[in-house]
């Protein structure tokens, strides 16, 4: 598809598993799978996301939203507080799984940033809004059974969504459209197949501002960190760091979210370095790091809309999915009296495991390492400016290695618990421009060149130990990993006269991202659960008068295996704005897709709850 070389350009587009029979309590799996449903060929946003695995049996099912539409309006955030939820009395807990289906649709653009959706101020989920032009539907699934807990008990909640209330579309007046969604949470009840795993004992959201009131009787506590978005930030990973302040990257052509207003081109970028983290506090003692997904939005500059996810969905972008921070050594601080402080930067969910002889536990932290780190990232700038020349890199590195310790004295005895995580980030931007950078300044046509590269690498391993003297209980492993390359690359004839009018001579924007993460758990008597989720994605949009090969293509792929037999892959491939291929089961035993009934082939993080 071409890249109008104008201004004002709009591009158009109109954008599972079920399992194998499982295990009874206490047995290793099954050897033998059944193939998993391939996603349906009418899903209208291009997916092949893996859906969650289902148990055995029939579930009941409680529709939260039916046709609803989801609030919207001119200000940064709307809130919808009109969810009311009741368990479902023909399946009473405990379940085998607990699944949430939400379906989306809306009409046209908008400026709506994010669509969220929370349970008594419980994060179910949330999403970067795509920005089709036209028609567009989807269908995302989150697996919570881990929140079983939360829904043993009528609640009530929220939908609700933000948004740039500067972010006017005069073009298209119409800039507020209605998002309309129908959410089900489906109940699968506990069988011999498909028996109820291990579940927290409560489910709390934490960072409302405010201490919360927790049981005093914890032995193992779990904060799911919600990583894939910073509002107001949302481009983070392409800022430059402070000390390039007298140097203008600030550009009409640089990545950036500032709308245009009038005949006036905005300053695009962003300042504060290219690097993020998400702190993790208990009662204002640093107790955990979260790295934070480096999402790639539909828009990543005002000139360029749906920049990277036509007709592909980003990664991450309809469903974000938390990363998972052990709290098991601060178990006994937590459960001393009085409310607690638990604050992450970004919603947050607490899962707690609970003595259930015992009402009240004692113990320790003993070794806080990242209580004491600078963690402060290191940044080398090169970059010069000669005239209307501006040239250099910017590299950004940081890296952490902490240890954490602590101890419960439970109604067995006393555990102990120790997380070690190590986080290395490094963002490389090199940079090179040409022209004035305030082209509305100048009353004749003049030439522009803005080109800045982008490589990104963001890994953490979390590995957990609890043992019982010299019992080792368990050991869990969980590396993750993020890699972004980023290349944008534009040059034009800028002419400001009655109007701000560009002419695109050569226009390249260009995403590599994988998601990755890795999961090896070990528990005696039970032997190793290794597990690898992939998410991968690419897109190139070029144009403009000078481009011999002007196209927009792209692909996406999702892979998942486990050492129990589980195995997914799908590839979505694109060109022009439309799909041209799609492939599923391909990398997989006989080119079929099997995923076990307990997996997490979406790379959500893993409770283990059936190792009992």
């Amino acid at each position: 598809m071409l890249i109008p070389n104008a201004s004002w350009h709009r591009t158009l587009a109109i954008a599972m598993l079920l399992v194998a029979p499982a295990f009874g309590a206490g047995a290793r799996p099954h050897a033998s799978l059944e193939v998993a449903p391939q996603v349906a060929a009418t899903d209208p946003v291009p997916s092949v996301d893996p859906r969650v695995p289902r148990a055995a049996g029939t579930p009941c099912r409680v529709e939260l939203l039916h046709n609803r539409p989801w609030p919207q309006e001119n200000v940064y955030m709307v809130v919808d507080p009109t969810i009311t939820y009741v368990p479902p009395a023909a399946c009473p807990p405990p379940w085998s799984k607990v699944i949430l289906t939400l379906d989306v649709q809306t009409t046209r653009r908008s400026i709506v940033e994010t669509l969220g959706m929370d349970l008594a101020h419980v994060r179910l989920f949330r999403s970067a809004a795509p920005r089709y032009e036209g028609l567009s539907r989807w269908h995302v699934e989150r697996d919570l059974t881990d929140y079983s807990a939360l829904f043993r008990a009528p609640h009530t909640g929220s939908i609700w969504s933000t948004q740039n209330p500067e972010a006017i579309d005069y073009d298209w007046p119409d800039h507020l459209p209605i998002y309309y969604a129908t959410a089900r949470l489906l109940f699968y009840p506990s069988t011999s197949a498909t028996p109820a795993p291990r579940v927290p004992d409560a489910v709390i959201g934490v960072n409302r501002g405010s201490p919360v009131a927790l049981p005093h009787n914890i032995v193992r506590a779990y904060v799911d960190v919600e990583n894939g978005f910073l509002p107001g930030d949302p481009l983070w990973f392409t800022c430059w760091s402070n000390d390039s302040a007298g140097v203008r990257l600030g550009d009409v052509f640089a990545p950036g979210t500032n709308p245009k207003v009038a005949i006036n081109p905005p300053d695009e970028g962003c300042g504060g370095g290219s690097f993020r983290e998400l702190q993790v506090r208990v009662d204002g003692r640093l107790a955990g790091i979260a790295p934070v997904f480096p999402l790639v939005i539909a828009d990543l500059s005002w000139y360029h809309p749906n920049s990277a996810n036509l007709p592909l969905p980003t990664l991450e972008m309809l469903n974000f999915k938390p990363y998972r921070v052990d709290l098991s050594p601060f178990a006994a601080i937590l459960s001393a009296a009085g409310p607690h402080d638990v604050s992450t930067g970004a919603a947050g969910t607490l899962l707690l495991y609970l003595d259930r002889n015992r009402t009240q536990v004692t113990g320790a932290v003993t070794l806080n390492t990242l209580a004491t780190e600078n963690g402060a990232p290191v940044d080398t700038n090169t970059v010069e400016q000669n005239g209307d020349s501006t040239q250099g890199d910017i590299r950004t590195r940081e890296h952490r290695d902490f240890t954490i310790r602590g101890f419960v004295n439970t109604s067995g005895g006393r555990i102990d618990s120790i997380v070690h995580q190590t986080n290395d980030f490094s963002n490389v931007q090199a940079f090179h421009l040409e022209g004035p950078d305030r082209p509305d300044q100048y009353d004749t046509p003049i030439e522009k060149l803005y080109v800045q590269h982008l490589w990104l690498a963001s890994t953490a391993v979390q590995t957990s130990r609890r043992s019982q003297g010299t019992r080792l209980i368990s050991r869990d492993q969980v590396t993750t990993r993020y890699p972004l390359e980023l290349s944008w690359h534009m040059a034009a004839t800028v002419t400001l006269s009655d109007a701000f009018i560009v002419d695109f001579h050569r226009t390249n924007i260009t995403v590599r991202q994988h998601r990755v993460v890795d999961g090896d758990h070990y528990k005696p008597g039970f032997g190793h659960y290794t597990t690898h989720a992939g998410a991968r994605f690419f897109s190139t949009v070029k144009g403009g008068d000078e481009q011999t090969d002007p196209r927009w293509e792209g692909f996406t792929t999702r892979s998942y295996r486990d050492n129990f037999g589980s195995c997914y892959f799908g590839e979505l491939d694109a060109r022009g704005g439309t799909i041209i291929g799609r492939s599923l089961g391909t990398a997989c035993p006989d080119g079929r897709n099997r995923v076990r009934w307990f997996a997490h082939p979406d790379g959500s993080p893993e409770s283990l709850g059936w190792w009992r």
